[in-house]
């Protein structure tokens, strides 16, 4: 009976673990960079996309992401703590966290919007997920 009591406690933590949310960690699964991602330079943000910005006034250069892109930590991209304005022509609403794999503050990217980012939020952009 005993042995019967242990055999199913194992098995009903076997089956929950699958289940569980799998821990975001920099070289887990979870932080491969969308494959779509692209950088560009100066203000030329291919069209169609989400473009964040290295400076003030949707300049500098910086990354573009499609409809259904994430980035859920921008220092894959080389591009941690860097945005100062964005502007999204995506077609879909994104958003943008100050910590990685969307912790932290969250912030709503409208679509047809170009915004510079208040200056307490500049250079704080760690994930990004349209």
């Amino acid at each position: 009976m005993l042995r019967r009591a242990a055999l199913l406690a194992a098995t009903t933590l076997a089956a929950l673990l699958p289940c569980a949310p799998a821990a975001a960690a920099p070289d887990g699964p979870a932080a491969a960079p969308a494959a779509r991602v692209t950088t560009f330079e100066g203000s030329n943000c291919p069209q169609d996309s989400l473009c964040l910005y290295r400076d003030y006034g949707f300049k500098g250069g910086g990354i573009a992401l499609r409809a259904g892109d994430t980035a859920p930590w921008l220092g894959d991209l080389g591009f941690n703590d860097l945005m100062s304005s964005w502007s999204n022509d995506s077609g879909v609403v994104c958003h943008w966290t100050s910590d990685a794999y969307g912790g932290g503050d969250s912030h709503v990217m409208h679509n047809g919007y170009r915004v510079n980012v208040l200056s307490r939020e500049n250079d704080t952009a760690s994930a990004v997920y349209c």
